[in-house]
């Protein structure tokens, strides 16, 4: 059985009209679906809770925040297969996957029913949280642990991700197919406001300590943000986290840089300090926007962002 999580109002409208264009592939197959609509990504993860209990294809329409709750609420990676047919702003997963952004193609892969790749599934540990904008469940160790399968970030890109979602501008944006310009013109706002911290991070048991820090990102996939390659190298199936510090940025530094994150040539700039590691522990002077999959629930002064050593099978 395929099972369809839609939130027909997502991306402003986008997800709604992006189901009526491959609906009619669905049906042409003969293949048993069902399709579960969601009110909003509240309660995606409760969608896809319910459905992982039994073996299934499960099938998200929707953007890379919608699919990152339905990974959130699995309960048994075991029973399912996973697939996306993107209709978000930024749509990172699929450019990081390297396949088609068509929804028609997608959803022909979808329904050829094989198993096309297993991904890494990574785990944000909030050892505190502030400010939340969304309640989430503790865990038996007392603590909040939240999946991504794209990347997770501290500071900076966790605050134009924050910034962004709560734009006047990005419902428009989205109407107009322009959603990944949110993040862009964001950065250019936020960079002025955005407070540089002292911070102290241990890859694989080796601590640095910075005293600017201006954000530190850990990826399993190389886009972000709307197309940013902020870890050009990074696969996610290797099981291997890699990040990018930057330290010591000032805007002007910002504004000479930025524009080469956008094919990953911005490691060789002094500041910017790429890493590989399988844990990674970030604690900040001050509590600094989170974000996982490019979206935001809190702000943390201490957080722990490793591999959970579960993957999940990919119909795309």
């Amino acid at each position: 059985m395929i099972e369809i999580i839609l939130n027909p109002h997502g991306a402003s409208g986008h997800a709604g009209m992006v189901w009526k264009q491959v609906e009619p592939l669905f049906e042409a197959s003969g293949k048993p679906y069902h399709v579960h609509i969601s009110k909003g990504e509240d309660d995606i993860g409760m969608l896809a809770g319910r459905l992982s209990e039994k073996p299934c294809d499960l099938v998200v329409v929707g953007g890379d925040g919608s699919f990152n709750q339905a990974v959130n609420g699995v309960r048994n990676f075991e029973n399912i297969r996973m697939g996306l047919i993107p209709a978000g702003s930024g749509n990172d997963l699929i450019r990081g996957l390297g396949v088609s952004h068509h929804p028609s193609v997608l959803a022909k892969t979808v329904l050829s029913g094989q198993t096309v790749r297993n991904l890494d599934i990574s785990e944000v540990i909030y050892h505190n949280r502030f400010d939340e904008t969304h309640m989430e469940s503790v865990s038996k160790d007392g603590l909040v642990h939240h999946r991504f399968v794209i990347s997770a970030g501290i500071g900076f890109d966790g605050q134009i991700c924050h910034d962004a979602e709560y734009s006047r501008y990005k419902k428009l944006l989205n109407r107009l197919h322009l959603g990944r310009l949110i993040y862009i013109t964001t950065a250019v706002h936020t960079i002025a406001t955005t407070k540089r911290t002292k911070a102290s991070i241990i890859t694989d048991g080796r601590r640095t300590d910075y005293e600017k820090l201006l954000l530190c990102v850990v990826m399993n996939e190389p886009y972000e943000g709307g197309g940013f390659m902020f870890c050009p190298d990074a696969d996610g199936s290797d099981g291997i986290l890699d990040g990018c510090i930057a330290d010591h940025l000032s805007q002007f530094d910002f504004f000479r840089i930025f524009p080469y994150a956008l094919k990953g040539h911005h490691l060789k700039f002094r500041g910017v300090v790429p890493f590989t590691a399988h844990d990674v522990q970030i604690e900040t002077e001050e509590p600094l926007w989170v974000h996982t999959d490019g979206e935001t629930a809190c702000r943390s002064s201490h957080i722990t962002i490793r591999h959970t050593q579960k993957q999940v099978r990919m119909l795309i």
